[in-house]
């Protein structure tokens, strides 16, 4: 998640002019940094949390974010509207930080402890059928009712592992709200330095039928993807494409930016790999095009189910 907190850092900095921003989750901690790691005040950082309003101290703008917390330092501190486009991201960004805590927390204070009992009560039912059956049946049935229960929690847990924002929206509309923020977000103006029409494209079909393993998967590689166009390609135009049938779906990024050679070192070397890594798991393909100075095209093709 570190690479996906730089980019923000390093993408709200250059669009709002500020000399560093940083990431702060709830207690906080410095997550992520772009610029001189310096100068911020972690009592008012807190302060500005716990009333939820931006918070002006020196040459620092404090802006919370659920979850956590913006923060930006200059000669002057930056307005708020400076870092506004970005808090829907960070709030994305943040929340998928936290969940390796907060799984471990869930998994301990329910799936944990129900098989820890319905361990015990199958000790006491072994024991009971040889001396009294009768309640060696009752014992197998709280048993029953016990491990029902945890699986209806262990099913919470891996709802909630999901983005929020595919929990019911769906994946064409979650696609979009990223699109949206990152284009907000990416400082491009009507036209490039040669003159060619600047801007970013979305083509969605509807939402095609693909198992939330799926949806999940192409989510997280769109926002891979798209944050590498935005960060590394210095790109007039960057179109988003989501197409899909019964058996397939496919994804598509489309940069006309620097391009670099994918076998060569680059800055989103990491990021592609994980992206390959998803699709891979999932029985799916990644193909990147692209040269210096070609632009780049990402292309995940998965199996729907």
């Amino acid at each position: 998640m570190t690479p996906a907190l730089d980019a923000l850092c390093a993408l709200a900095r250059h669009t709002s002019g500020a000399r560093a921003v940083h990431v702060l989750d709830a207690s906080a901690t410095v997550l992520s940094c772009a610029g001189p790691g310096d100068g911020l005040d972690r009592g008012t950082a807190i302060r500005a949390m716990a009333a939820g309003r931006v918070e002006r101290s020196g040459r620092v703008l404090y802006h919370p974010v659920p979850g956590g917390l913006l923060a930006a330092t200059g000669r002057r501190a930056p307005r708020p509207e400076a870092l506004t486009p970005f808090v829907p991201l960070a709030e994305l960004l943040l929340a998928a930080a936290a969940e390796p805590a907060r799984l471990a927390r869930d998994l301990h204070d329910s799936v944990v402890q129900t098989l820890y009992g319905i361990s015990l009560g199958a000790g006491t039912a072994a024991e009971l059928l040889y001396g009294n059956p009768a309640h060696a049946e009752a014992s197998l049935a709280w048993i029953k009712e016990t491990a029902a229960a945890g699986l209806t929690d262990l099913r919470g847990i891996i709802l909630r592992l999901r983005p929020e924002t595919l929990v019911g929206a769906g994946l064409a509309t979650a696609l979009k709200g990223v699109f949206e923020t990152l284009h907000a977000a990416s400082g491009l103006t009507d036209s490039s330095p040669d003159g060619r029409p600047a801007g970013w494209g979305l083509q969605l079909d509807a939402d095609p039928p693909v198992s939330p393993q799926v949806e999940e998967a192409l989510y997280r590689i769109a926002l891979e993807a798209l944050g590498n166009a935005a960060r590394h390609a210095a790109a007039s135009q960057v179109t988003l494409r989501l197409a899909g049938d019964d058996s397939h779906v496919v994804l598509e990024v489309i940069d006309d930016g620097v391009g670099f050679a994918p076998d060569g070192p680059h800055p989103g070397r990491l990021g592609l790999r994980s992206m390959r890594e998803r699709a891979a798991l999932l029985g799916g393909t990644l193909d990147i095009h692209s040269a210096p100075g070609a632009g780049t095209v990402v292309r995940a093709a998965l199996p729907t189910g």
